[in-house]
């Protein structure tokens, strides 16, 4: 290399990138596929109260998945892994949580399901449905 190219755009510095064989990509492509499924049969299943939280388990995995192999995330400095693998943890257990918490209350807000607002919207579907008359 010349000094000129050097001096114009600095000194050249090693490359750290990792090339993923395309096997891996694939493996890791069928993986998320195979999880994909799994969630959506996961729907034909009554797990009592839990599917959510089965739900939420897989979708994070997945993420993790993905940023793992796809944000190249596995070659990089363990710190950024560990650190997005708690911040998914903490997130899903929030969610499930707030989901349960939900479900403590599901009956009492199935049923009367705001009677004031139902009333209040057939009232305006009457008038949205009378024609409107000019004076």
């Amino acid at each position: 290399m010349s000094d000129h190219a050097e001096h114009a755009h600095g000194p050249v510095a090693p490359s750290h990138a990792k090339i993923v064989p395309i096997r891996n990509l694939v493996a890791v492509w069928v993986a998320l596929c195979a999880l994909t499924v799994l969630n959506l049969l996961l729907d034909k299943v009554h797990l009592h109260g839990f599917s959510v939280v089965v739900s939420l388990a897989i979708a994070s995995v997945m993420a993790i998945i993905a940023a793992m192999y796809f944000m190249h995330l596995r070659y990089d400095h363990p710190f950024y892994l560990s650190s997005l693998i708690l911040v998914v943890i903490f997130i899903t257990i929030f969610i499930v949580f707030s989901a349960h918490d939900t479900l403590q209350y599901k009956s009492q807000l199935i049923k009367g399901q705001a009677p004031a607002m139902v009333q209040a919207a057939q009232g305006q579907a009457k008038t949205a449905a009378l024609p409107a008359t000019t004076p």
